[in-house]
């Protein structure tokens, strides 16, 4: 039998498709954190979103996201990455960042995507 990534993927999202109540209160937690740098570049020059994994998590734990914790920190972590990617944001190396932080800021190279 040959597997190939995309079958590893699908059954990846076949397991996010299971628990897709925890990973919807992470996608609002995303929003929330997008929001607040859409309301401060009202009056600022902001170009940096934080996510705090912790406060990720927890999020999908209050909306019944019930996995090991290690098992956890890679689905959020994923969950969080591809998110902000699909959003055409800059993902800062993790070296250079926090232990469990994400930070992202606008991307002003990506002009495909600006209106």
């Amino acid at each position: 039998m040959v597997i190939d990534n995309n079958h590893l993927v699908t059954r990846y999202y076949d397991l996010q498709a299971e628990n897709a109540a925890g990973f919807a209160a992470v996608n609002a937690y995303i929003n929330k954190q997008l929001e607040s740098l859409y309301n401060d570049l009202k009056t600022t020059f902001s170009d940096t979103v934080v996510f705090q994994l912790e406060d990720a998590m927890a999020a999908g734990e209050a909306g019944g996201l019930n996995l090991d914790p290690a098992e956890e920190e890679i689905a959020v972590t994923n969950y969080v990455l591809k998110t902000i990617d699909g959003l055409g944001l800059w993902i800062q190396p993790e070296q250079e960042s926090d232990p469990n932080t994400i930070v992202a800021k606008l991307n002003f190279g990506n002009r495909s995507r600006y209106y």
